[in-house]
């Protein structure tokens, strides 16, 4: 089955996904989070038949930014798509060295990949944010037409996307949403595979900047009322995962870095 030649231990960084943030970035994020919420109340009224819940909506959303915003967050947006563009563009990734060498402010060069990851992170919140908060209102609301069954059917035909992508030789992002209410808990990946055993199972491979350093998996089964998903890198504060997006990603060339 397709699996386009990036290798996590060779295309993917070295260094594990955890950064502290300051209070801009802080600041940044939930106001990101907050305009998305008003467009993503009018995709959740047009995907139910018109019916307004806009205001539930945007008070949901709120609620979630204001309850969840971090003090260390992840960027795992940021890393999937410069991950992307270097692969791409055929240049040499800035890795690291190992999980705990992350780029931060200790030298030119660190600082400007850390700008570009950021960057990149920003860039990746700001064109899914609102359909990350969509499927999760979706997924928490007390409706009956709502919940994971309504995740699962766009899953399956998010499922089909990624398929082209991949067999397009593209690796692609991915925004996993679990359980959790929180949606700074959802994470973002780089597809770079799948094997297709059956038309609603399938295993999908991973350069997962939270287990960095060879490839992870999801097993996908969406033959019942909801998707069942086994994760060689689940994440507890997530939940169990109830769906997936092909993410909007623009690829970028990768920055010159100072050499030291």
């Amino acid at each position: 089955m397709p699996h386009p030649a990036f290798r996590p231990e060779e295309h993917g960084f070295a260094f594990i996904n955890a950064w502290p943030l300051n209070l801009e970035q802080t600041a940044e994020l939930r106001q990101t989070l907050s305009r998305s919420a008003q467009t993503a109340a009018r995709d959740v009224r047009a995907s139910i038949g018109g019916f307004d819940i806009s205001g539930m909506v945007q008070r949901v959303a709120d609620m979630w930014a204001d309850a969840n915003l971090p003090t260390h967050y992840g960027m795992c947006g940021g890393m999937a798509f410069a991950a992307a563009d270097y692969f791409r563009a055929g240049t040499p990734l800035p890795r690291g060295k190992d999980w705990s060498d992350l780029p931060l402010d200790d030298s030119p060069r660190s600082r400007a990949l850390r700008d570009y990851l950021w960057q990149r992170q920003v860039e990746s919140f700001v064109t899914n944010a609102l359909q990350l908060l969509a499927w999760m209102v979706m997924l928490h609301m007390p409706l009956p037409f709502a919940g994971p069954g309504w995740l699962l059917e766009r899953t399956k035909a998010q499922w089909r996307t990624l398929k082209a992508k991949i067999d397009a030789g593209e690796p692609w992002p991915i925004c996993l949403i679990g359980s959790s209410r929180s949606p700074f808990d959802n994470h973002q990946v780089l597809a770079i595979g799948y094997d297709e055993t059956s038309p609603d199972t399938s295993v999908i491979s991973l350069y997962d900047m939270n287990s960095p350093g060879r490839a992870q998996t999801i097993t996908l089964d969406m033959r019942g009322c909801e998707l069942i998903a086994f994760e060689t890198s689940p994440s507890p504060a997530r939940g169990q995962l109830r769906g997936f997006f092909v993410e909007q990603y623009t690829p970028q060339p990768p920055p010159i870095l100072p050499a030291a």
